[in-house]
């Protein structure tokens, strides 16, 4: 028997990878004409990088991706024309702070580096996009762009893009189904430019997956658990144009807008929040295409009408081309609560009447609509149509108006008391309490709900109609403006309040959000810097409460049952 000796350093060369490299760097140059292999990790030194176009194209592994990071995060500045480009597999971006760009026509973060050379299990995550705009708002451009398949945008923050385009667009190529995900993102602060009418230009929406030209392909993208905050730049805040995408556990706050099925079918928007507080022109959903299912979502205080209602489903046109309206058919629109919205729903709407397709093979069934007063509208038919083909079934509907329709006791039950509440969600939302008339009305229908808006299992033999079941375990959080986006851009930072030695009343404050502890029961009051009043609210020792807030310059007081009190300046 013959033995053969090996070399001890080939042997080790076999059995062991290559030792991964940690490199400093500090132009975008170092990065462009470097070799990198998987497991490298490329650190960006700390400073401001002006005018330094990343263009990375690298091939790491699941387990030893390329990581292109900031030394600190938060703490290297990209400005002027400043970029990243990213293709191959498995390259990571993370800590970067694009900060008062004046990039014009490029994308800030885009997923290739040539139209050939395409991302695949790529990822951007905790970065920031902050005021990063060419000087004449007329230009149009992208934040990121999102090419390849299996990327991931993550745990970034967006805020204040003011010029044309869309912020984050999926671009499709033929053959490739993306599967992109797209979460725990904050999206902030968008503002509509005009035109000479003084009407939205088109295009300024946060998201869009997909165009006209590709709106039959599947892209199959994730949308969930990011937070849109006044998102205005004009009716779509979302615009899907491609088929098997999913919308989830997003909240839409304040935001002038919708979460709009502009093009492509059998997409799902589940478990959603549209919190409107009133402010004009807010909506809900709106469905034009095929096999949608919209469920378990959760609207309150909208104020839009017809295209912009709590949800509309649109009317369409014989013979659409690509990019005009398709005719709803078989939409399921199930399980989803309203609370004093404007209009909960307007059915079979287009401004046109030239658009005679009305929905056909459509359910409407099991859904909630709670007012607290009968000036609201609860359905208004735009259109009719003896075409038009919707079954109603089990909706309650405790008061309020109807349009140009009738529906039975069978279609829309009337006059009960759902036996409202408000939950303990970051951002309260109104939920049926125990007595509620909602259990006299349970099904066992559509057996893809099997759990509420906030996770709760839903019994297979009673469903509650609306978007909260009234008990069990909780396991679905919604998102807030603290809990996603980049770490060192939504770090909450806390200004205490002190009375004698002792902790009275914690304040922490980040981007809208203001979030009380206090060491006694007592009273918060909050006044603007003018004098008038803002908010007024009783907390509890040792309690915890979050308030929504402009941003802006305050003095909080407060009054503990006791007679302690105290008042401090915050700026927010």
């Amino acid at each position: 028997m013959r033995c053969i000796l090996v070399p001890l350093l080939l042997l080790l060369s076999v059995i062991q990878p290559v030792l991964a490299r940690r490199v400093v760097v500090t132009t975008a140059s170092a990065i462009n004409s470097g070799s990198w292999s998987a497991g490298d990790t490329i650190i960006l030194k700390n400073g401001t990088w002006t005018n330094q176009s990343v263009s990375l194209r690298a091939f790491g592994t699941a387990t030893q991706p390329i990581v292109v990071m900031a030394e600190t995060p938060g703490e290297v500045v990209f400005n002027g024309s400043s970029r990243v480009a990213i293709s191959g597999r498995y390259v990571e971006v993370n800590g970067i702070y694009f900060k008062d760009g004046t990039l014009s026509g490029s994308a800030v973060v885009d997923f290739r580096t040539s139209s050939s050379n395409l991302a695949e299990n790529c990822r951007l995550t905790n970065c920031a996009i902050v005021n990063y705009n060419p000087a004449l708002n007329t230009v149009d451009s992208k934040w990121v762009s999102l090419y390849g398949k299996n990327n991931r945008v993550d745990n970034c923050s967006f805020e204040n893009k003011t010029n044309s385009g869309t912020l984050l667009v999926v671009w499709l190529t033929a053959g490739i189904v993306p599967e992109h995900i797209i979460e725990n993102n904050y999206f902030g602060y968008r503002i509509a430019n005009l035109d000479s009418n003084g009407s939205e230009l088109n295009g300024q929406e946060i998201i869009r997956i997909g165009d006209s030209n590709t709106s039959m392909q599947y892209a199959n993208c994730l949308v969930r658990n990011n937070f849109f905050d006044k998102c205005n730049g004009e009716i779509e805040i979302i615009s899907n144009k491609s088929c098997g995408n999913i919308y989830s556990n997003n909240v839409f706050f304040e935001c002038v807008g919708m979460l709009t099925l502009r093009h492509g079918n059998d997409c799902t928007v589940a478990g959603n929040y549209f919190i409107g507080n009133g402010v004009s022109n807010s909506g809900g959903v709106r469905i034009i295409g095929e096999d949608h299912k919209v469920y378990n979502n959760y609207f309150e205080n909208l104020r839009g009408t017809n295209f912009r209602a709590g949800l509309c489903i649109v009317r369409g046109k014989l013979n659409s081309v690509l990019n005009d309206y398709f005719q709803v058919k078989n939409a399921v629109v199930v399980f989803n609560t309203f609370v004093n919205c404007y209009q909960a729903f307007c059915i079979n709407y287009n401004g046109s009447s030239t658009y005679t397709m009305p929905p056909v093979g459509t359910v409407i069934a099991h859904n909630q609509v709670y007012n607290t007063n009968s000036s609201n509208t609860n359905v208004v038919l735009a259109q009719q149509s003896s075409d038009m083909d919707i079954t109603w079934k089990n909706n309650l509907m405790n008061m309020g108006r109807f349009t140009n329709i009738t529906l039975n006791e069978q279609e829309v039950v009337t006059g009960q008391n759902p036996l409202m509440q408000q939950s303990e969600t970051l951002i309260p939302i109104m939920e049926p309490q125990s007595g509620s008339a909602l259990i006299n009305y349970t099904t066992t229908e559509h057996a893809m709900v099997t759990v509420d808006i906030r996770g709760r299992e839903r019994s297979a033999l009673a469903k509650l109609p609306g978007a909260s079941e009234i008990s069990g375990a909780v396991k679905l959080v919604m998102p807030s403006k603290t809990t996603v986006g980049a770490d060192f851009f939504n770090k909450t930072t806390s200004v205490k309040y002190q009375y004698s030695d002792d902790e009275l009343l914690q304040v922490n404050g980040i981007k809208g959000l203001l979030s009380f502890k206090s060491k006694l029961d007592g009273q918060v009051t909050i006044h603007s810097v003018a004098g008038s009043m803002v908010k007024s609210f009783s907390i509890a020792a040792n309690d915890t409460l979050e308030k929504q807030m402009d941003r802006g310059l305050y003095l909080v007081s407060f009054h503990s049952a006791d007679g302690d009190n105290c008042t401090q300046k915050i700026i927010l």
